[in-house]
């Protein structure tokens, strides 16, 4: 063998056969565009940094944002906003903030109440222009704040005329509202204008300070707190802006402090693995920099940060830094194995294959959250993979050029060594024990792949116990100033999460101005002002009693028109309280604008349909569920609803019979029909139908008799006595032959039962109606909305996120794995040991009972795609020294050696990286923290463990090394390709195998395919 210059013709003597490498003259990529791409990125980071401070300074979250715009939920609020501009309200008290003791005459109310409300909205110029406060501060007042109120104001309207109620009425009508249980707490409650919808910092923030920048003031609220004789520190707030800003601020909290900690844990273990600091900080720029870039791409595509999105950063950070470790390792093996000079481009064509595979099943877990239905976690799947694909054009650009200029290699050039046969050199302490280690899986592979097997099994019986959670005040930790402000403020006032309905009386039913002739053109089948007020009455009064004091306790008093009302009066047949009726209900629709005023009472223009709201809130401390709080909230309301449908039918039946054509002085027999043989929780819901139905006929002055009997034992006679009747009205469990039989004789009988619902009525059951005015224009129906149907909405769709994003993760990651493989089957089980640490974590978290929320929901997909980086790895190398060796067995062991350091430092980089956000005070981005360490460790176990044990047994076998020929051939091509045509001259691939015949033509293909 000549022995060969560095720009003469290297020759290689094989079997007396030589065979002639040319070095190239031609300069290298790196070589000539090292220096242009320092420059580029030198002259990219600021702009890149300027980015993403505009970015943080986006940062805006709205849990109505939570779900898209076209979503039932999110359409319904958007239509209940429109008509009632009151559930964006902040509720303000403190300690003192007391009404007068009606006891003491010379008590009397904190001034500090009425100062502030004054402040926010004046009553008039003249006021406002004695307050001293500055132009800017008056001019956010009058753009922010719509309307102030307090329980002093409220107390006075209802003892004022036209109602005239005492004292004590007033304030307990307001008890759990405006006022607390002690008759004296009170609160100044501020409705907020559309313009502070999009400005909530600016409104509610409590300010900032910053390093070389002007300091953050505390929002306009807070200063007329203060203005107002308010401290800070006494002040109690509430409402659902105040959770918006409170996630704003609590996440910007997160990614100053967190992301910090972060960046100095990942140098910290970049320099554990390199032992370098010019290595170490260039690793760092690369993660600092991929993390600004991604982080800038939000506002450079016009989209803003939320509290999820802000753990994107992080991610991108570790993964860039955990990605530079694998280069700089490719980088010392081809330094080692063949020299410095080329050795950048080397370890770039080594390296690239494995790390764009793995940067796309990393994009690729990430991408499968865009199937989820919440909003942040969309935005965060679409942003992480941006940056994952930033990251790989900085690590493969601008660390290869940094690498290339500094020279580091050179220290490493007198360690070459022979790749041909790890075996023959002096083997590291960590390469010897992972050696041993591997080769104890291998020989006990049977056991170690049926232990790993039957763990995932147990494990995975957890899933079917996972259950998921949103609820807003666990998203904060449990020493966070907005869950103390709300235990106070519902033990010294009330309940403040608010659930919103809206009755909706069609404007044919209504009597009046406003109503439109009926098609069967009957003034009593419509209903007075008073009715429809009675209607909203009855159903605010089974809501307290059903959720209220005296029911479950999750719900404070329910506000509506009727809480400002005066005291309705009772109804009867009679002729005096008809008169009386009608008196009342013309006073009383005179004062439509009042009940307008405060805000329980609207028209919609479109249809002239009225809008009668009732306002519930309900309680942040008694771990609700909203879902089904909604559904019981829906069964509670519907016999309302379906006694007026029933009046209809049959008021409009007895104008039709009736020769006089008004229902008045008619007699109706309400038959109602429990089988008490099969009762259902359906016969509560008829006693009440029953009860309103006949309530409402009494009103139209028809004499109403209540009769229960069973029709199977009903005589002929004693049908027969029910002809003289005007009407018998049968409700309840009437079967269509018993009602065929008692018309047959009664033919005056009408069916009221309660129709079954259908499809869409299902549907609605669960959620709320697709149109908010209903698919079918009843004449009374009833809309829910508010913040509590969005979280559920949220919390459904977290578990089907899940499913989803973590199913489309393995479909798209399988092909790839099978191309790594090489082989449909091999892919298969290349897959198996990446799906242990979902299935064993969320079913962990089945198993012990912990909900999932929308930090873990992110999980499982990501964790898949990174997780997967490691078996790509290991599998490009397994490949290689499967070819090499020939020896499954040899292979898995060589293999060990070599990537077993690697796969634990990437993982600890990467783990340990995002483990610093389980010390977040948000919770999601807590529970994201350190479930992904959790993953992450997991995914290193089943790598190490599990992957070796498959490989050594049965399923292994669909791993096949090539042909012997085609063997040598291909180790000469990587040797060629990854070392330079010198470092053959230190292999034995050549010279150790003279004693086998090889076919002379295998070698010159290898160099033709070089060439």
């Amino acid at each position: 063998m000549h022995r060969a210059t560095r720009d003469d013709s290297s020759l290689i003597n094989y079997n007396g056969m030589q065979v002639t490498f040319t070095s190239p003259q031609k300069r290298s990529f790196y070589q000539r565009w090292s220096w242009a791409i320092i420059a580029v990125t030198v002259i990219l980071t600021p702009f890149a940094f300027y980015s993403a401070g505009r970015t943080v300074q986006s940062n805006v979250n709205k849990v109505e944002d939570w779900l898209p715009k076209n979503f039932v939920e999110t359409t319904q609020l958007a239509w209940f906003r429109k008509h009632f501009a009151c559930d964006q309200f902040i509720v303000l008290s403190w300690d003192d903030c007391k009404l007068a003791d009606l006891t003491n005459p010379n008590d009397t109310d904190d001034p500090r109440i009425e100062r502030l409300a004054q402040l926010l909205v004046p009553d008039s110029d003249e006021i406002a222009a004695d307050q001293a406060l500055t132009p800017e501060l008056d001019t956010a007042r009058r753009r922010y704040f719509k309307v102030a109120s307090t329980g002093r104001r409220v107390v006075n309207s209802l003892i004022a005329e036209p109602l005239k109620l005492e004292p004590e009425t007033a304030i307990e009508r307001l008890q759990g509202t405006m006022v607390g249980p002690d008759r004296r707490q009170t609160c100044v409650t501020v409705t907020l204008t559309p313009e502070a919808l999009g400005e909530l910092k600016l409104v509610l923030g409590h300010g900032q300070h910053r390093i070389f920048r002007p300091n953050v003031p505390p929002g306009v609220l807070l200063r007329l707190v203060e203005q107002a004789g308010i401290s800070q520190q006494s002040l109690r707030m509430g409402g659902p802006p105040v959770d918006n800003v409170a996630i704003d601020e609590e996440g910007e909290r997160t990614l100053v402090r967190l992301a910090g900690l972060s960046g100095l844990l990942g140098l910290g273990l970049a320099w554990w693995s390199l032992r370098s600091v010019l290595l170490t900080w260039i690793v760092f720029s690369c993660g600092v920099l991929s993390a600004a870039a991604s982080l800038g791409l939000v506002w450079l595509t016009g989209e803003t940060l939320d509290a999820i999105l802000m753990s994107m950063p992080s991610l991108v950070y570790v993964l860039a830094i955990s990605g530079a470790v694998h280069l700089i390792n490719y980088y010392r093996d081809a330094v080692r194995s063949g020299g410095l000079e080329g050795s950048v481009e080397r370890a770039v064509l080594a390296a690239w294959k494995p790390a764009f595979l793995c940067t796309i099943t990393t994009a690729i877990g990430l991408l499968s959250l865009v199937t989820s239905e919440i909003v942040p976690i969309r935005k965060f799947g679409i942003y992480s993979a941006s940056g994952v694909f930033t990251l790989l054009c900085v690590v493969y650009f601008f660390l290869p050029a940094a690498l290339h200029i500094t020279k580091f290699g050179k220290r490493w050039v007198g360690e070459s060594v022979d790749e041909d046969d790890r075996h023959s050199h002096a083997l590291t302490k960590g390469e010897k024990f992972w050696g041993a280690f591997g080769a104890l899986i291998v020989r006990n592979h049977g056991i170690v792949s049926l232990g790993c097997i039957v763990f995932i099994a147990i494990a995975s019986w957890g899933l079917t116990n996972t259950r998921s959670s949103i609820e807003l005040l666990k998203l904060f930790d449990s020493g966070a100033k907005i869950l103390k402000d709300y235990a106070w403020l519902e033990d010294k006032l009330g309940k403040l999460v608010p659930m919103e309905i809206v009755v909706r009386f069609d404007s044919e039913i209504q009597s009046g101005d406003t109503g439109k002739s009926i098609a069967l053109g009957s003034e009593s089948l419509r209903l007075s002002f008073l009715e429809r007020l009675e209607t909203i009455v009855r159903m605010q009064k089974m809501i307290d009693e059903r959720f209220g004091e005296a029911g479950s306790n999750i719900i404070g008093n329910s506000l509506s028109a009727a809480s400002f009302a005066p005291v309705l009066p009772p109804s009867g047949g009679d002729t005096f309280s008809y008169v009386h009726r009608k008196a009342f209900d013309v006073r009383l629709s005179s004062s439509r604008e009042e009940f307008a005023k405060a805000g329980f009472l609207k028209y919609d223009p479109e249809d002239n349909s009225e809008l009668w709201r009732i306002s519930v809130r309900v309680a942040a401390f008694k771990n609700v569920d909203y879902g089904e709080f909604v559904r019981d909230l829906r069964d509670v309301a519907r016999p309302v609803l379906d006694a007026h449908d029933a009046r209809v039918r049959v008021l409009a039946k007895l104008n039709k019979w009736l020769d006089r054509g008004e229902p008045a002085g008619a007699r109706i027999v309400l038959w109602k029909f429990v089988d008490k043989e099969s009762p259902d929780a359906a016969a509560n819901d008829d006693e009440i139908i029953t009860a309103h139905l006949s309530a409402l006929l009494s009103q139209s002055r028809c004499k109403v008799f209540r009769i229960q009997a069973d029709p199977r034992s009903t005589t002929l006679s004693q049908l027969e006595k029910l002809q003289s009747t005007d009407a018998v009205v049968v409700l309840g469990k009437f079967g269509d032959a018993e009602l065929q039989t008692i018309r047959s004789v009664v033919p005056q009988t009408i069916d009221a039962r309660v129709r079954q619902p259908s499809a869409q009525s299902q549907l609605a059951a669960t959620a709320l109606r697709p149109d908010p005015r209903g698919s079918e224009q009843a004449e009374v129906d009833a809309i829910y909305t508010g913040v509590v149907p969005i979280v559920y909405k949220a919390q459904r769709a977290l578990l089907n996120s899940l499913v989803e994003s973590t199913f489309w993760s393995f479909l798209t990651i399988t092909p790839i794995m099978m191309f790594v493989s090489r082989s449909f089957a091999a892919g298969l089980v290349a897959m198996l040991p990446n799906i242990l640490p979902v299935l064993v974590i969320f079913g962990g978290m089945g198993w012990m009972g912990i909900p999932l929320d929308i930090g873990s929901m992110m999980t499982a997909s990501i964790a898949l795609g990174v997780a997967v980086d490691d078996t790509i790895h290991y599998l490009a190398r397994f490949r290689e020294d499967l070819d090499h060796y020939g020896d499954r067995n040899h292979a898995i062991v060589a293999t060990y050696q070599h990537c077993a350091i690697p796969t634990l430092q990437a993982a600890m980089i990467s783990g340990l990286g995002l483990s610093v956000f389980a010390f977040s005070t948000f919770t999601p981005t807590q529970r994201f923290g350190w479930l992904m360490l959790t993953i992450l460790v997991a995914g290193v176990i089943s790598e190490l463990i599990m992957l070796p044990a498959l490989l050594a047994g049965p399923l292994g076998r669909v791993f096949r090394p090539m042909v012997a020929s085609r063997s040598l051939a291909n180790r000469l091509l990587l040797r060629l390709r990854y070392h330079g045509p010198h470092s053959l001259r230190h292999s034995r691939l050549l010279g150790a195998n003279k004693g086998r015949r090889r076919p002379p033509r295998a070698v010159a293909e290898a160099v033709r395919r070089v060439a």
